[in-house]
């Protein structure tokens, strides 16, 4: 993607908050600042949008406030039932991300009917996620104030205006992070806003068949994807009010440099599994200019995992201090905490998993799991207890190596419950010579004595056998 620097906002406190009627004339919104225009969504080399559109920003203990006025001379929408696909009219969409890890964030999109869809995504769509538009938003509040006439082509409008109010509650879930946030945080937030062109055609108007929809953005993506959250502008929280509000407020994170040079790392190393089929395993091999990395203390460090890769880097701070960030296969950015080290151990326990049983011993395959009467394994509408009779039962399913097949693990989901509990969601993989299988599965692990074992394992098969 091109290189284009997000854009940044302070959204400062409301002194009181603003009447939800799609007006912008409450007076705490005349002292917001307001956005840049918005561009297009390739960036500002490709043609000015048609119609003028900035947006406001502001926050309480309760809500998330958002301000936008679109010029528009034509003002219709055709969209009536909740969480229909909204961009088939022209719409105001917004993105939230409060972590910033390109995971788990979520989606609006309003219409001039003031009809919505609110998605939550667990990832973007092109690292294998998928829209859950049964994702609510409870005591969500919009409204819509058209400057002119809705769905009449016989005239012409000055435009439309939308109010938001998310609460903060609703984001909770999946922030990671405080909600509402704490003065001086950054969330990655964009806005997008399509438009159709259109004709009218027996006094109604009619989309240009033919003719692609228009994607004008706060903060230019540099392709036609808005689900690239690491593209998304900043957006810095403030408790500042009045004559104590600085223009020059916004603190530029001294990590920033360090999180694009690993998303550029992300970027080549898809175009490279694309060619060659695997993941690069240096810097050499995805032809990258070493000065990417040269404010760095040490190179980027390459990992091999059960999943696919992951990529550390160590940043400069400031002041002798640095913070290790990491990116993997699925996009997932994020700063290395105290997390980190239990994820790490869990991961490298399936990928010793995999090669035991790839070696077709069972006995060492069952070594991570937890030695106890109490363990127990789901399959095929049964449940095995006792980590005995599950090794039994593996021995008597798979008796030999050929039976065994190759193994392997794919789109990992580790999350650290406590300090020592533990849920990994993936997909299982098997190849043998004459069939292949595969399924989802789910483990519980808790660290015992030290070491991290599975004590409920539920595997799933997508045929219709008896599952594995």
């Amino acid at each position: 993607m091109k290189p284009i620097q997000p854009q940044r906002y302070v959204c400062y406190r409301a002194e009181n908050p603003p009447k939800i009627d799609g007006r912008l004339d409450d007076k705490v919104w005349k002292s917001a600042p307001s956005t840049v225009e918005f561009a297009d969504i390739e960036g500002p080399d490709h043609p000015r949008p048609r119609f003028r559109t900035t947006a406001k920003m502001m926050w309480d203990a309760d809500y998330f406030y958002i301000a936008v006025q679109m010029e528009e001379p034509h003002v219709w929408g055709t969209l009536i039932k909740h969480d229909s696909v909204i961009f088939h009219d022209n719409d105001f969409e917004v993105f939230i991300d409060p972590n910033g890890d390109n995971h788990q964030y979520y989606e609006f999109e309003l219409n001039a009917l003031n009809t919505g869809w609110d998605l939550f995504l667990p990832r973007p769509y092109s690292d294998g996620g998928g829209a859950d538009d049964g994702w609510e938003i409870p005591g969500l509040k919009t409204a819509v104030h058209i400057d002119g006439t809705l769905n009449d082509p016989s005239d012409i409008d000055k435009g439309w205006s939308v109010e938001i109010a998310i609460p903060w509650r609703a984001l909770q879930q999946h922030a990671h992070r405080p909600a509402p946030p704490r003065n001086g945080d950054q969330w990655r937030v964009n806005f997008s806003r399509v438009e159709w062109e259109h004709k009218i055609e027996a006094g109604k108007y009619q989309k240009v068949k033919g003719k692609r929809e228009d994607n004008w953005v706060w903060s230019p993506q540099g392709i036609i994807n808005m689900h690239r959250p690491e593209r998304w502008g900043y957006v810095q929280f403030s408790e500042s009010k009045g004559d104590k509000r600085d223009k020059n407020e916004f603190k530029v994170d001294p990590t920033e440099p360090g999180r694009e040079a690993l998303m550029e790392i992300y970027h080549k190393q898809k175009s490279f599994k694309t060619k060659n089929k695997r993941w690069a395993s240096s810097l050499d091999e995805l032809q990258l200019p070493a000065t990417l990395f040269a404010g760095f203390p040490i190179p980027p460090q390459f990992e091999s995992t059960a999943s696919g890769y992951q990529v550390s880097l160590d940043i400069p701070l400031g002041d002798n201090r640095k913070h290790q960030w990491r990116v993997r296969q699925d996009s997932r950015l994020w700063a290395v905490g105290r997390w980190e080290k239990h994820m790490d151990r869990i991961e490298a326990t399936l990928k010793r998993q995999a090669a035991a049983w790839n070696k077709g011993d069972i006995d060492a395959f069952m070594q991570d799991y937890w030695k106890s009467e109490q363990l127990t394994f789901s399959s095929g509408g049964k449940t095995t207890r006792g980590w005995k009779a599950t090794k039994e039962r593996y021995h008597l399913r798979y008796p030999t190596k050929e039976k065994m097949g190759q193994l392997t693990f794919s789109k990992l989901e580790v999350s650290v419950l406590e300090e020592t509990s533990a849920m990994v969601l993936g997909r299982w993989h098997l190849k043998r010579a004459d069939d292949e299988l595969e399924g989802n599965f789910s483990l519980v692990f808790r660290q015992i004595d030290g070491r991290w074992v599975i004590v409920h394992d539920h595997s799933s098969l997508e045929k219709n056998e008896e599952e594995g």
